[in-house]
């Protein structure tokens, strides 16, 4: 690998400094992305919507508020707990309001790696096809002691691309389904427990009816 970059940095290519720019843009993304994702907004959503329960039933809406943290599931819930005086309809719509503001939060920025894979490949097609085109000029027009030379440089340049491309777009595309995977649970977790939630405040309006 560390021969692939000296040689493609020799050759200054404007591609190798695409597909540099490209690696290290990718490599933000999957930085700010795992940080997100897997540390700032996780939440184990059962044992959240466990704690969250337990409160409302006991008619302790005011310390399951409290317990919702910055991450986008609590600030969904705490969004409708803080309705629940106005009936259940104004805390699902609470929390339909803040849902549809944090998802977005979650997938944001996750679609670079999909774009920085394919941008990579198609740069590194770019390089080969420059490296072929080294390789047809050496056999057409020049001296016969530099065709060696300039067909091998082609040959490097094409095949050198390719590589680096492929190094560059491969652990994106992998990683880009880890992260996609992630965002998909963590959205899953906030639909299944906004409706848990309505449908507690429902159970709990039917009790206090019966009553």
């Amino acid at each position: 690998m560390v021969t692939i970059f000296r040689e493609l940095y020799q050759l200054g290519l404007g591609e190798f400094y695409v597909l540099l720019a490209l690696g290290a843009f990718g490599i933000a993304v999957i930085v700010d992305r795992i940080y997100s994702l897997y540390f700032k907004y996780s939440v184990d959503a059962k044992k959240f919507f466990a704690e969250v329960q337990k409160r409302v039933m006991a008619d302790r809406v005011d310390d399951a508020i409290r317990l919702c943290s910055d991450a986008p599931l609590p600030q969904v819930i705490k969004n409708g707990l803080m309705k629940h005086d106005m009936g259940v309809e104004a805390v699902e719509i609470a929390i339909n309001e803040k849902a549809t503001e944090v998802i977005p939060l979650i997938e944001r920025r996750t679609h670079y790696l999909s774009m920085v894979a394919n941008a990579s490949t198609m740069t590194g097609l770019l390089g080969t096809v420059m490296g072929m085109i080294l390789c047809f000029r050496a056999v057409a027009g020049v001296e016969p002691s530099k065709k060696a030379t300039i067909l091998a440089q082609g040959i490097s340049v094409a095949m050198n691309s390719t590589a680096l491309s492929l190094i560059i777009a491969v652990p994106m595309i992998i990683v880009y389904s880890f992260i996609q995977a992630k965002s998909q649970k963590l959205v899953e977790d906030i639909r299944t427990v906004s409706q848990q939630t309505v449908n507690l405040f429902r159970i709990k309006e039917q009790k206090q009816e019966e009553m």
